[in-house]
């Protein structure tokens, strides 16, 4: 009886963590999904990955976790953005490509608790937009942000 009620017991642990909890990637993921999904074509087969490479299935419409640099870029307080590297080697400073930024859609700094370089631990959805000149960017959807003291 005692077996069967230990076996429950890690079962329902089991499931509700795979359930509920978020999944924790780190930036290589990202970046490797951008090179899996959209850097790499049939005319470019020397391009090679690592087999257990994520694939934007994977994380698509999933909650994740991932630390980065929180990147305040609109005076208006409208446009935020989670970025691999602080703001003078991010992305939009030539520095970097697309795969290194995940733009926070829909969060709102309310008191403004967070500036930009400040590393910050990031909890969202993850998500794709395409643009009409079909450009692809990483989204974040739903985040909620928690501050990492370095």
């Amino acid at each position: 009886m005692k077996i069967k009620s230990i076996g429950l017991l890690l079962l329902f642990v089991l499931i509700s963590k795979n359930t509920f909890g978020q999944q924790e990637i780190t930036w290589q993921n990202v970046v490797e999904i951008y090179a899996k999904e959209f850097r790499l074509t049939e005319k470019n087969p020397t391009s090679v990955l690592n087999a257990n490479t994520l694939s934007l299935k994977d994380v698509a419409n999933k909650k994740i976790t991932i630390k980065g640099y929180f990147l305040d870029l609109d005076p208006n307080g409208e446009w935020y953005i989670l970025s691999k590297n602080p703001f003078a080697t991010c992305f939009f400073c030539g520095k970097a490509g697309p795969e290194t930024v995940l733009e926070l859609l829909g969060f709102k700094n309310e008191k403004k608790k967070f500036k930009s370089d400040d590393l910050v631990e990031v909890t969202g959805v993850f998500n794709t937009i395409y643009t009409p000149e079909g450009k692809v960017s990483f989204v974040l959807e739903q985040a909620s942000l928690k501050l990492i003291n370095n």
